[in-house]
């Protein structure tokens, strides 16, 4: 005589399989950032800031242009004519550069908090800026 489906012993419980899932996860959630966001937007937004800063130009004003030869390119009305704007990228360094300035350089340390989704560029701006910081944040 067979037992019926309903009669049948139940396999016995492992406890453990939650937990061992729960850590599983937790170690993978620790090695993804806290806040993902779109670094190389929040650059861009950040680099604008950096030129206006240094500039005495408002942000808006500045055309990304885009990247060339890993050189972001951005474009202005400086002076009497549209001049371009170059910020090369090296690690933790944004060195601000333009023919226009004749040689004269500018540097920025890049601050990325990853936790917050935000970039930061600490840099001195010129007395006539119209911004004090150049931070951008993601969404």
């Amino acid at each position: 005589m067979s037992a019926s489906p309903s009669l049948r012993p139940r396999p016995p419980r492992r406890p453990w399989r939650m937990p061992l899932a729960l850590a599983g996860l937790l170690t993978v959630l620790s090695v993804v950032p806290a806040s993902a966001f779109d670094e190389e937007a929040v650059l861009e937004c950040a680099f604008r800031r950096a030129l206006s800063m240094v500039t005495c130009k408002v942000p808006e004003e500045f055309q990304f242009m885009g990247l060339r030869d890993g050189v972001y390119v951005y474009n202005v009305h400086f002076g009497s004519k549209f001049t371009e704007f170059y910020i090369q990228v090296t690690e933790d360094m944004a060195v601000i550069s333009s023919q226009a300035w004749h040689g004269r350089m500018a540097s920025a340390t890049i601050i990325r908090d990853f936790a917050s989704g935000c970039v930061d560029l600490s840099l001195d701006p010129a007395p006539c800026s119209p911004l004090k910081t150049a931070r951008c944040c993601g969404k």
